[in-house]
Protein backbone atom coordinates (compact mmCIF):
# COMPACT_ATOMS: atom_id res chain seq x y z
CA UNK A 1 0.00 0.00 0.00
CA UNK A 2 1.25 3.66 -1.03
CA UNK A 3 1.70 6.42 2.39
CA UNK A 4 -2.06 8.22 -0.03
CA UNK A 5 -3.78 4.97 0.58
CA UNK A 6 -2.54 4.43 4.59
CA UNK A 7 -3.44 8.20 5.50
CA UNK A 8 -6.78 7.92 3.43
CA UNK A 9 -7.57 4.47 5.54
CA UNK A 10 -6.54 6.04 9.23
CA UNK A 11 -8.55 9.00 8.40
CA UNK A 12 -11.54 6.86 7.22
CA UNK A 13 -11.20 4.74 10.34
CA UNK A 14 -11.22 7.29 12.33
CA UNK A 15 -14.00 9.26 10.97
CA UNK A 16 -15.69 5.93 11.15
CA UNK A 17 -15.48 5.98 14.59
CA UNK A 18 -16.87 9.66 15.40
CA UNK A 19 -19.88 8.26 12.91
CA UNK A 20 -20.28 4.75 14.26
CA UNK A 21 -20.82 6.49 17.02
CA UNK A 22 -23.64 8.99 16.09
CA UNK A 23 -25.32 6.41 13.98
CA UNK A 24 -25.01 3.74 16.94
CA UNK A 25 -26.41 6.38 19.31
CA UNK A 26 -29.42 7.01 17.38
CA UNK A 27 -30.46 3.14 16.79
CA UNK A 28 -29.92 2.53 20.73
CA UNK A 29 -31.97 5.40 21.27
CA UNK A 30 -34.89 4.30 18.91
CA UNK A 31 -34.60 0.59 20.20
CA UNK A 32 -35.05 1.92 23.86
CA UNK A 33 -38.05 3.95 22.80
CA UNK A 34 -39.15 0.46 21.69
CA UNK A 35 -38.97 0.83 17.94
CA UNK A 36 -38.66 -2.39 16.30
CA UNK A 37 -35.19 -2.69 15.35
CA UNK A 38 -34.60 -3.10 11.79
CA UNK A 39 -37.28 -0.04 11.58
CA UNK A 40 -34.37 1.48 13.95
CA UNK A 41 -31.61 0.50 12.24
CA UNK A 42 -33.38 2.37 8.59
CA UNK A 43 -33.76 5.48 10.52
CA UNK A 44 -30.70 5.56 12.02
CA UNK A 45 -29.18 4.78 8.31
CA UNK A 46 -30.99 7.71 6.69
CA UNK A 47 -29.54 9.85 9.53
CA UNK A 48 -26.05 8.52 9.00
CA UNK A 49 -26.17 9.03 4.86
CA UNK A 50 -26.90 12.40 5.87
CA UNK A 51 -24.38 13.02 8.18
CA UNK A 52 -21.71 10.48 7.07
CA UNK A 53 -21.54 12.12 3.53
CA UNK A 54 -19.83 15.36 4.60
CA UNK A 55 -17.00 13.54 7.04
CA UNK A 56 -16.05 10.32 4.22
CA UNK A 57 -16.29 12.85 1.44
CA UNK A 58 -14.64 15.85 2.98
CA UNK A 59 -12.05 14.46 5.61
CA UNK A 60 -11.16 11.07 4.10
CA UNK A 61 -10.87 11.80 0.42
CA UNK A 62 -11.29 15.24 0.26
CA UNK A 63 -13.41 15.10 -2.60
CA UNK A 64 -15.42 17.45 -4.14
CA UNK A 65 -18.66 15.87 -4.78
CA UNK A 66 -21.69 16.57 -7.03
CA UNK A 67 -25.18 15.00 -7.69
CA UNK A 68 -23.52 11.50 -9.52
CA UNK A 69 -21.00 10.89 -6.62
CA UNK A 70 -24.15 11.32 -4.02
CA UNK A 71 -26.13 9.22 -6.14
CA UNK A 72 -23.02 6.69 -5.61
CA UNK A 73 -22.61 7.40 -1.45
CA UNK A 74 -26.69 6.67 -1.67
CA UNK A 75 -26.31 3.78 -3.56
CA UNK A 76 -23.24 2.49 -1.42
CA UNK A 77 -25.17 2.83 1.83
CA UNK A 78 -28.13 1.06 0.67
CA UNK A 79 -25.90 -2.37 0.34
CA UNK A 80 -24.53 -1.93 3.52
CA UNK A 81 -27.78 -1.36 4.89
CA UNK A 82 -29.01 -4.74 3.47
CA UNK A 83 -25.71 -6.38 4.86
CA UNK A 84 -26.33 -5.01 8.15
CA UNK A 85 -29.77 -5.78 8.71
CA UNK A 86 -29.39 -9.27 7.20
CA UNK A 87 -26.52 -9.67 9.53
CA UNK A 88 -28.21 -7.52 12.41
CA UNK A 89 -31.43 -10.68 11.62
CA UNK A 90 -29.07 -13.28 12.26
CA UNK A 91 -27.74 -12.80 14.97
CA UNK A 92 -30.78 -11.43 16.62
CA UNK A 93 -32.93 -14.54 15.52
CA UNK A 94 -30.14 -17.73 15.42
CA UNK A 95 -27.41 -16.57 17.85
CA UNK A 96 -30.43 -14.99 20.31
CA UNK A 97 -27.86 -11.76 20.85
CA UNK A 98 -30.31 -8.88 22.15
CA UNK A 99 -30.74 -5.64 19.43
CA UNK A 100 -28.04 -3.41 21.24
CA UNK A 101 -24.97 -6.60 21.45
CA UNK A 102 -26.00 -7.73 17.80
CA UNK A 103 -25.49 -4.54 15.97
CA UNK A 104 -22.42 -4.16 17.84
CA UNK A 105 -21.73 -7.33 16.25
CA UNK A 106 -22.67 -5.98 12.76
CA UNK A 107 -20.04 -3.05 13.18
CA UNK A 108 -16.64 -4.86 11.84
CA UNK A 109 -18.08 -6.36 8.72
CA UNK A 110 -20.12 -2.84 7.72
CA UNK A 111 -17.07 -1.16 8.03
CA UNK A 112 -15.11 -2.88 5.75
CA UNK A 113 -17.78 -3.03 2.87
CA UNK A 114 -18.37 0.55 3.76
CA UNK A 115 -14.61 0.98 2.99
CA UNK A 116 -14.69 -1.00 -0.23
CA UNK A 117 -17.64 0.97 -1.50
CA UNK A 118 -16.41 4.50 -0.96
CA UNK A 119 -12.54 3.55 -1.95
CA UNK A 120 -12.96 1.85 -4.87
CA UNK A 121 -16.18 2.57 -5.93
CA UNK A 122 -17.57 5.97 -4.82
CA UNK A 123 -14.21 7.90 -4.37
CA UNK A 124 -12.29 5.52 -6.95
CA UNK A 125 -9.39 5.62 -5.28
CA UNK A 126 -8.08 2.24 -5.95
Amino acid sequence: MDNERNRRMLRFLGVGLLNTAFGYGIYAGLVFIELPYLIALFLATVAGVIFNYFTIGGMVFKARSGWRVFGRFIAAYVIVYIVNAALLGIMTNLFHLGPYLGQIVCIPPNVMTGWILMNYWVYKNG
